[in-house]
């Protein structure tokens, strides 16, 4: 009884104290016809509400929904507020007075705004008409942005449908099932493994011009039956599907399914599987593709199960399982974690730090307040929206970097400037705007004690540390990755036609000049020499001839006859012995499996073998037209080599840098093969071509143990002197911006 009064007199003293206009009003009742489903996450008690006219979901607090449970259509708000803090008298020492009033107009309000109340419907749509004025001005662009890119649309409701379907294939999710599954998945990847021989020309395959239209048509078929997962495992547990669509993500077109009923589910395990069920059964997809795929003949059929098998594994793991964006992936962690929200409310708890260090004190979040993160996992919740924020923002930049190449073949590079400034706009800008917005500065705040001041000091030291440091000379490094291509290679090509009889060298044989390497056949050559030199022969004996009988008029006419066979058979002999194949310089033999070309015909220029010095090694490595300005010869080079990450290799650049011939260049550079240069497959030639300028330096590298191999996967990084960092970062700035807009 003593704590009951206690509870009274409280609740008289906040109504003397402060007399709202809704004190007598009475609170409009809870509608009967939402259901209620109980959750506990970390120990505590939520419980999600769903409208099943709208089919909306809402996750609220035991203390918040005890609250919505008192508005009964009989209760006063003063009787709502006494009665709720007679049930909660801690409230008392957490709010003031006007604080617990304004607490439960808002949350009357939002009830109200999310129709579980029954509001007359006048009153209902003059609010949601002044919410949706509100949310018009705050997010105009962001919206238009998010639907330009992330674009959906409902199409029917399958619920019916889906019920159908689950009933029979029941046994998909039996304990059984499920383990067959896992182990057809671990035989797919080992025979994935074992059937590697095959990978280099499938991915090779991956990125041609008519694989690219058939990898996007694989992706919407596989992406619609991962939805249909989703949908099947979800009525299989109890929940319903009443809306399933089109959606274009970054406008690729898919289907989605609407299973956001499972956040009714009581039972953990069954939300975690709803939201796995899509990648499960993508990956069951892939082990049975690459049963297929190891044992049929090289064609259009094998590169089409090779796309379900990296659609369905590589993609779906990266981007559906990623729990650093909204997909499958975040739902399964929240659902792990117990932490529901996490992303908005992680993200609140960062924004909330980041106020708290401008202004020197808290800022008080209801959304934080109505479902607290729990305190001793804080540091997971730090680093979650730490890495999603850095996540999403280099999504955008990719999507930007993307648009732009793949456009500007097209002649659409002022649509991919567009869709730039559009992104930049909706997703940076925006954002920061409304954050500023929140703060609600005013021209107090510029007085003295003021959070301007505030604000000058905690942005103002990082600053003048910034400004002095920008003054500090920083070695400036050019980074290329690709692989080892041969600067100045000699190719060995006959001048003459044959048929290859002998070889004398194998690879990686060391080579000097003039050395013999193989000898070609050619009958007809080696008869006209044979003829040639019996002219010559026969001359000679005529020569002779004429001496002995004295015929001295003759003399003259048969040593003209002799001096011209004799010239004829040594041009000959020339041309016989350009079929033995010479080296011209020194270096190491770098062809394979030359003793498999006997008896092959060689026509002139044809490449028989290629000879380069291995030490040092002369290599290419491609710049871009921002770093070419920088690099000079004699500047200092590191490199290193996946064969051997723990060993560096050095050299000096060698020579000025070229630029390169955008349909004539090294296809080790391609993004396509393992280099870092963007190409594009021009349709009316079928020849790869560079997107952008593209210039070619060479750089002598030492080699002592012949370790550095042609094709070899490297990274080179050139050191081209020091500069002050502030320069540097300058250029950096400057180069991001098009040059289109710098006039």
């Amino acid at each position: 009884m003593g704590a009951v009064a206690a509870a009274e007199v409280t609740s008289q003293e906040i109504a003397k104290h402060v007399a709202p206009p809704q004190e007598n009003v009475v609170m409009p009742p809870l509608r009967k016809d939402l259901v209620i489903t109980q959750q506990v996450f970390e120990e505590r008690t939520y419980y999600v509400v769903k409208d099943p006219v709208s089919l909306q979901y809402f996750r609220l607090a035991a203390e918040d929904f005890e609250l919505s449970t008192l508005f009964d259509g009989v209760r006063t708000f003063g009787a709502v507020r006494d009665l709720w803090l007679l049930r909660h008298p801690h409230l008392r020492l957490e709010y003031t007075a006007d604080e617990i009033n304004e607490r439960i107009v808002k949350f009357a309000n939002d009830l109200a705004m999310m129709q579980f109340l029954a509001v007359p419907g006048e009153r209902v749509k003059a609010r949601m008409d002044a919410t949706k004025k509100q949310k018009g001005k705050k997010g105009g662009i962001n919206e238009l942005t998010n639907k330009l890119f992330f674009f959906r649309k409902s199409l029917y409701d399958p619920d019916v449908i889906f019920g159908r379907m689950a009933k029979p294939v029941a046994w998909i999710w039996t304990n059984a099932c499920f383990w067959i599954s896992w182990l057809i998945i671990a035989l797919g990847a080992v025979v994935f493994i074992y059937s590697a021989e095959g990978l280099d020309q499938a991915l090779a395959n991956l990125f041609n011009w008519n694989n690219l239209a058939l990898m996007w048509v694989t992706t919407i078929v596989l992406k619609s039956i991962h939805e249909l997962g989703h949908g099947l495992t979800c009525k299989h547990f109890g929940g319903e599907v009443h809306e399933v669509g089109f959606m274009s993500l970054v406008f690729t077109p898919y289907f989605f399914v609407n299973v956001s009923d499972s956040w009714t589910m009581p039972n953990r395990k069954h939300r975690m599987l709803v939201s796995f069920a899509g990648i499960y059964v993508e990956l069951v997809f892939a082990a049975l593709a690459v049963f297929l795929w190891a044992v049929v003949q090289p064609g259009w059929f094998k590169d089409f199960l090779f796309n379900i098998i990296i659609i369905s594994s590589v993609s779906t793991l990266i981007f559906n399982a990623n729990p650093l964006m909204r997909f499958d992936g975040y739902y399964i962690l929240i659902d792990w974690l117990e932490v529901p929200n996490l992303q908005a409310k992680s993200r609140a708890l960062v924004q909330g730090k980041i106020t708290s260090a401008l202004f020197g004190k808290d800022s008080t979040n209801t959304f934080m307040a109505r479902m607290p993160l729990p305190k001793k996992r804080l540091w997971l919740f730090y680093t979650y929206a730490v890495l999603s924020w850095l996540y999403g923002y280099y999504v955008i930049y990719s999507l930007i970097i993307f648009m732009g190449p793949h456009l500007e073949p097209l002649g659409l590079e002022v649509l991919a400037d567009a869709f730039a400034v559009l992104a930049l706009t909706g997703w940076v800008a925006v954002p920061l705007v409304h954050f500023v917005q929140k703060l609600q500065l005013t021209k107090e705040d510029l007085k003295p004690g003021g959070r301007w001041r505030r604000i000058a000091k905690v942005f103002g030291i990082p600053l003048a540390l910034f400004v002095v440091f920008c003054f500090v000379p920083v070695q400036r490094e050019v980074k290329r990755h690709g692989a080892v291509e041969l600067a100045q290679p000699e190719s060995v090509r006959p001048e003459t036609y044959g048929f290859i009889e002998e070889i004398y060298v194998k690879e990686g044989d060391q080579v000097q000049p003039g050395q013999k390497l193989a000898k070609l056949g050619n009958r007809d050559l080696q008869l006209k020499l044979v003829e040639m030199e019996q002219v010559v022969k026969e001359y000679e004996m005529r020569k002779q001839k004429i001496l002995g009988i004295g015929k001295t008029d003759e003399l003259q006419q048969i040593e003209t006859m002799i001096a011209s066979a004799t010239l004829r058979f040594k041009r000959q002999k020339e041309e016989f012995e350009k079929l033995e194949l010479k080296a011209r310089t020194s270096g190491t033999v770098l062809s394979k499996d030359l003793h498999h070309r006997i008896g092959e015909m060689l026509k002139p220029n044809d490449s028989f073998c290629e000879i380069a010095s291995l030490n040092p090694m002369r290599i290419k490595v491609p710049l871009s037209e921002q770093q070419v300005r920088y690099v000079k010869p004699g500047d200092k080079v590191i490199m290193k080599v996946s064969a051997f990450p723990r060993e560096s290799f050095e050299g000096v650049v060698a020579g000025k840098p070229m630029e390169l011939d955008s349909t004539d260049f090294p296809l080790a550079f391609s993004k396509e093969r393992g280099g870092d240069v963007a190409t594009f497959h021009d349709q009316e030639t079928g020849r790869e071509k560079l997107l952008e300028h593209t210039y070619v330096v060479t750089v002598e590298v030492q080699n002592p143990n012949n370790q550095l191999r042609y094709n070899m996967t490297m990274r080179a990084k050139i050191e081209t002197g020091r500069t002050p960092f502030g320069k540097i970062a300058y250029r950096w700035i400057a180069d991001l911006i098009s040059l289109d807009y710098l006039f």
